[in-house]
């Protein structure tokens, strides 16, 4: 069973409550402690609760995307915008924290995203210029630090190669064991040497990423 949280559904969590403290902020990749400064006021606007519990899956997935460099979310009173109000602070501690659950509930989840992370605003627009420089290579150092699972990129991010190249490396990963004959009878562990010379072996290989990473 898959369950996904829509985007709709995470931001009007974030708009009610935020359960971020000073150690969720935008460190889930960062050991490092960081002082709190101040609260940001949530918006002086009621907001319509989740109407059922959320229901989860065994594989859950938290999809963002077009976010174009907006990472202080939506400030105006006017309807519907306090639903959208949460930051990208907000969506840090609340990762973190759904993230937690998902451990404790032995399931999966999934954290991806679908491009396009600039073009929208002055913190991660202008950097392309003169050609050759990265846009959003600022901005990008906050999605950098969130625990995302899978991202890929979008038509934003095809407009300069610079860019393009910016967003990942292309890696091919394989995994190994030796030749262990202690398996289960509904398992099969299969050499190496014979791994090689598969035919899906070769065309990944073939393939050409910019990297190969070897577990085992």
């Amino acid at each position: 069973m898959i369950s996904k949280l829509t985007p709709a559904a995470i931001l009007l969590g974030l708009a009610l409550r935020s359960t971020a403290c000073a150690g969720d902020h935008l460190h889930a990749r960062d050991g490092h402690a960081h002082q709190h400064l101040e609260r940001r006021e949530y918006p002086q606007v009621p907001l319509t609760p989740p109407y059922r519990p959320l229901i989860w899956g065994d594989l859950n997935v938290i999809h963002t995307t077009d976010t174009h460099g907006w990472l202080l979310g939506h400030q105006k009173t006017s309807w519907a915008e306090p639903y959208y109000s949460g930051d990208l602070g907000d969506f840090s501690s609340f990762v973190t924290h759904m993230k937690q659950i998902a451990l404790h509930k032995d399931v999966d989840l999934l954290l991806i995203d679908s491009g396009d992370l600039h073009d929208g605003t002055g913190l991660s627009d202008g950097y392309g210029y003169p050609p050759g420089d990265v846009d959003a290579h600022e901005s990008n150092k906050f999605i950098e630090r969130l625990p995302y699972d899978l991202m890929t990129i979008g038509n934003h991010e095809l407009y300069g190669y610079a860019d393009t190249y910016d967003i990942g490396r292309r890696i091919t990963s394989l995994g190994v064991i030796f030749n262990f004959t202690g398996n289960n009878v509904n398992t099969t562990v299969q050499a190496v040497g014979d791994m090689v010379k598969e035919q899906w072996f070769a065309e990944v290989v073939a393939e050409e990423p910019d990297a190969f990473v070897l577990i085992g």
